[in-house]
């Protein structure tokens, strides 16, 4: 499996665990298309985050800081599961 298929199964499989603690129902059944930034608010974002770092360090053995504060539009990375990935891929 290439570098962006296994960054999409880390971001699917934590906006599904996402869904399930928060009962965010868009996530439970998260796909590439799945909207991320409308149905979440910045708690969530932060705990998202989290999983996905914690997600990426296991199956890369690298760590990743997926908020970054510094760039004023780091939010837009967060619009859907594809933008988010390709995010993540440039990181």
């Amino acid at each position: 499996m290439e570098r962006k298929e296994k960054i999409k199964e880390i971001v699917i499989n934590s906006l599904k665990k996402l869904g399930k603690e928060e009962m965010i129902d868009g996530f439970i059944n998260a796909n590439k298309d799945t909207k991320i930034q409308e149905s979440v608010d910045s708690m969530a974002i932060v705990v998202l985050s989290v999983d996905i770092e914690e997600g990426y360090k296991d199956v890369f053995d690298k760590e990743i800081k997926v908020l970054n504060d510094q760039d004023p539009n780091f939010l837009t990375n967060f619009r859907d599961v594809s933008t988010l990935v390709e995010y993540i891929n440039k990181l």
